[in-house]
């Protein structure tokens, strides 16, 4: 099995290792190698979906003007998919969810750019109605 490297801050691997017990991971390797796998499924998943969907799109992110600017924009250029906004502010961070309805390639590109600003956690979620 091939080895890889991976450089994380002190932060971010305390935080891993608290995740990692509390889940049950034996090692890190383990815990890491499941990651790999649920990120590779979500991302085919993501690729593979076409035609009218709703999805949501959660947004984290620290209040700052010009990342509320580039996001603004993004609401403006995609208003035909965006259907409402939801936001919540928490310490000095800023939560929205935005439920978008249309075209999944419209959407997919939404959720692409929001994702390419810097310092936006961003995920994505299909809404499936029966």
């Amino acid at each position: 099995m091939p080895i890889i490297s991976l450089q994380v801050t002190d932060e971010l691997l305390e935080r891993f290792e608290i995740v990692r017990r509390k889940s049950g991971f034996q090692s890190k390797s383990e815990a890491l190698r499941s990651a790999i796998v649920n990120f590779i499924e979500n991302h085919e998943n993501f690729e593979n979906m076409d035609g009218y969907k709703i999805m949501t799109i959660n947004l984290v992110y620290p209040l700052k003007e010009v990342t509320t600017d580039e996001i603004t924009e993004l609401f403006s250029q995609f208003s035909s998919v965006i259907k409402t906004v939801s936001d919540w502010r928490i310490a000095e961070k800023k939560i929205e969810t935005i439920l978008t309805v249309g075209e999944f390639g419209i959407i997919k590109d939404l959720h692409q750019k929001l994702s390419n600003i810097r310092d936006v956690t961003c995920s994505i979620h299909e809404i499936i109605i029966d």
